[in-house]
């Protein structure tokens, strides 16, 4: 260059472009060059750290000297900067970039630090040198050879004459495709991350020179959208294309890409890879959906047409290029050019290379640009090694030969959920098959299970507190603060009960909560037996990741009570109605559905415990043994919502269990009279039969049937009960309490609070 050749021979004056060689210069050259001229004593140094601006639209004017005017901290121009005569270079370097419009006399633009925008035209025309960590965003005119050190960035679709990449060249839709008015070389350092959309227009490098691939790598981005089960992109155009890819990267778990080449053009397909849905999935749940899923309901086959295509869309992550995710894996054989025998080839519609140049605006772009940081990469990809260099060129058709034509847009999926499934990355696809299960569905049995045990509780707390006199006769146990001889009683209960389960994984845990009143009354038939009814309503709350939902229920029961000596023997049944609504959110990929569910359930319980009172006096000790019985049936039942809603199958399962414990109880009377009963009890539950939990369910677009699996019961637990009773009168007693179960998988807490009236 020139400059390079100017300040080798010591000349200061004025220098005018040559025509670079065939081999351009190295960014390392290019910045040594550049270096030397700053370091050189007849180098005249303009510092520019505040917003510079002047009379007439010029923000500064330099006479004949060298001059590097060097822009950091706050610098910025209000107008157009003037290099004057002699040899000029500008240089960048403020942390947080900005815009750069129009300039004259430069000979060089040296982006040292920052993220910098350039709208101008027709100036530098040595070129502009883009060093690590910077990034130059081109939307105007570098009159000479752009070079982009390793760990730089270069974009935009302003035009350069030469273009030389080390580090990293972006091309998308946000910021278009360079034209390079010369030659591009890409070294074996470069990066190309190229965005490809679903409409099938990607952006396309045009080269009016040559194009040197240098084994560079090829980062595919692919955006959200509707995307056909194969298709293809333009990725450069150019005089002459030499050298391949040496390495091609992919964030998509579902589809495999290759690299196209032939003289003048570079191309970019993607198919459908080998890849089962199931690979990707967090577990058994999601291994079990993508097994049922069936591909080929995903869309209705393709009609033949010689002139548009017409496959699945599919839905593809919307990732910037800086937070793709990469892995290396091998190149599978290269394809032959797109030819599949039920589907017709893709046409692709070729870009006037007119339209790449550069529309350039003279309005000076002073706002600061916010800074953008990269993410790092980590590794989710497919990485492929290219064929080699003799197998490059393909025979026949290219993307580039074939005729212009608008494709057709695909036609919409049947299950639009699995074709935003098909066209996630790695991780967005595990995510989404976690989501389109649905296994949290398996643990709406034993929420509504634990959502009934205070209606078990309420019963025995009621008939524990029966006393009639002839059992405290025998000045063996207290009379529970249970008030006089009467013969009947009214009773009711505010009931509160909360809980988890499968609290140990956070997707299919499933919170609940229930509030609501029971209604009891019993009465003696003899000394010995009593008999009670009661009824109650509750409410439930459920929430999960992803999934919330409502469960009203309404309980009829009956419980009796023998009372011989110390030796007493509770029974107890119930029936529950329960009504359940369920709302899923789904999001992942670009798509979104609510699907909702209402389901009918019902409950039976019953239980028989014995208990021998041990106590003496005012205190009361009785080991108890308590054997039950639970039974859950759900109504099948179809969601409403769009392509992930499901068919649940209905589900009944029963179970046995017994429970062995101790209970104390004090009875304590105050000087006014009223007694005071705190009261305690723990014991052991064991749980008999098949304690797991499962559902089967399918999709209800394009799916089979298949089975989740969430928390089971637990086998062993532990059961806590405390409360205080007080009787206020003879006949008015008020009570609280507090009950647990306690196992491995879930845990449930409850309260109450009690009135009972004798009568």
């Amino acid at each position: 260059m020139a400059l390079a050749i100017s300040i080798a021979l010591g000349h200061a004056g004025s220098a005018h472009a040559q025509e670079p060689a065939p081999s351009l210069p190295l960014p390392a050259a290019h910045l040594t060059s550049i270096e030397t001229f700053i370091n050189r004593p007849e180098t005249f140094k303009t510092e520019v750290t505040a917003r510079a601006s002047g009379p007439d639209g010029i923000a500064l004017k330099l006479g004949d000297d060298d001059d590097l005017v060097m822009v950091s901290r706050r610098g910025r121009f209000n107008g157009i900067v003037d290099g004057g005569g002699g040899l000029n270079i500008l240089q960048l370097d403020t942390l947080n970039g900005g815009a750069l419009g129009e300039s004259k006399n430069f000979n060089q633009l040296f982006i040292k630090r920052g993220f910098w925008t350039r709208t101008g035209e027709n100036d530098f025309h040595e070129g502009a040198m883009v060093a690590d960590k910077a990034t130059l965003t081109n939307l105007g005119r570098i009159g000479g050879q752009v070079s982009v050190e390793k760990g730089a960035t270069f974009r935009g679709k302003g035009s350069v004459h030469h273009l030389q990449v080390a580090g990293r060249l972006e091309v998308n839709a946000l910021h278009g495709a360079p034209h390079v008015r010369g030659n591009l070389e890409l070294q074996d350092t470069a990066e190309l991350a190229y965005e490809v959309n679903a409409d099938g227009h990607s952006q396309t490098i045009q080269v009016d020179g040559g194009a040197q691939l240098g084994n560079a790598t090829l980062k595919v981005v692919a955006v959200t959208g509707e995307y056909p089960l194969s298709s293809q992109y333009v990725v450069m155009t150019a005089n002459k294309v030499d050298g391949v890819f040496g390495k091609l990267i992919s964030d998509l778990a579902f589809f495999t890409p290759a690299a196209t080449y032939d003289a003048k053009s570079v191309g970019l397909t993607f198919t459908r890879n080998d890849v089962p849905l199931e690979k990707l999935a967090f577990d058994e749940n999601g291994r079990a959906l993508g097994k049922s899923v069936s591909e080929e309901q995903v869309s209705p086959p393709p009609e033949t047409t010689t002139e548009a295509t017409n496959e699945t869309p599919i839905h593809v992550p919307s990732t910037p290029a800086s937070e793709t995710s990469l892995v290396e894996s091998t190149l599978p054989p290269m394809p032959e050019p797109l030819e599949v025998a039920s589907t017709p080839k893709l046409v692709i519609e070729m870009p006037d290379p007119a339209s790449a140049e550069a529309s350039v605006s003279e309005t000076d772009l002073s706002a600061p640009i916010q800074n953008v940081v990269e993410a790092p990469e980590t590794s989710i990809a497919q990485v492929i090694e290219p064929p080699p260099p003799e197998a490059a060129i393909l025979q026949g058709s290219s993307p580039a030969t074939q005729p212009a034509a608008a494709p057709a847009k695909p036609d919409l999926p049947t299950n639009a959920a699995i074709a935003a499934l098909l066209g996630s990355d790695k991780a967005t696809a595990a995510i989404a098959i976690e989501q389109l299960a649905a296994g949290i569905n398996a643990n709406l049995a034993n929420a509504t299970l634990r959502s009934i045990d205070p209606v078990n509780a309420s019963m025995l707390s009621a008939m524990r507190q029966m006393d009639r006199g002839n059992f405290n006769a025998q000045n063996s146990a207290p009379s529970l603060a249970a008030g006089d001889d009467a013969d009947g009683r009214v009773w009711f209960q505010a009931l509160g009960n909360g809980g988890t389960v499968d609290r140990g994984h956070v997707s299919s845990a499933l919170q609940h909560s229930t509030k609501g009143l029971v209604l009891g009354a019993d009465w003696a038939l003899d000394e010995q037996w009593s008999l009670g009814v009661i009824g109650a309503k509750s409410q439930t709350r459920l929430d999960g990741s992803r999934l919330d939902g409502d469960l009203d229920s309404w309980h009829l029961g009956a419980y009796a009570l023998r009372q011989s000596g110390p030796l007493a023997i509770r029974l107890g049944a119930s029936h529950g109605k329960h009504a359940g609504s369920t709302k899923r959110q789904i999001a992942f990929n670009g798509f979104s559905d609510r699907p909702k569910g209402r389901y009918d359930a019902n409950t039976q319980q019953a239980f028989a415990e014995f208990g021998y009172n041990l106590g003496n006096g005012m205190i009361s000790a009785e080991p108890f043994a308590n054997f039950g019985y639970q039974r859950y049936h759900r109504d099948s039942y179809t969601e409403k919502g769009g392509a992930a809603k499901l068919q649940v199958h209905g589900q009944t399962r029963d179970n046995f269990s017994n429970t062995f414990g101790l209970r104390l109880a004090q009875l304590n009377t105050l000087d006014n009279g009223m007694q005071v009963t705190p009261r305690f009890s723990a014991g052991w539950k064991h749980t008999y039969g098949d304690v797991d939990s499962k559902t089967r369910q399918r999709l209800v677009t394009g799916g089979k049937t298949y089975t989740v699996e969430g928390a089971a019961l637990d086998r062993d637990s532990l059961m806590l009960d405390a409360g205080l009773d007080l009787a206020v009168s003879p006949r008015h007693t008020l009570g609280v309490g507090y009950n647990a179960e306690l196992g491995n998988d879930s845990r449930s807490h409850g309260v109450m609070g009690q009135w009972r009236m004798a009568f």
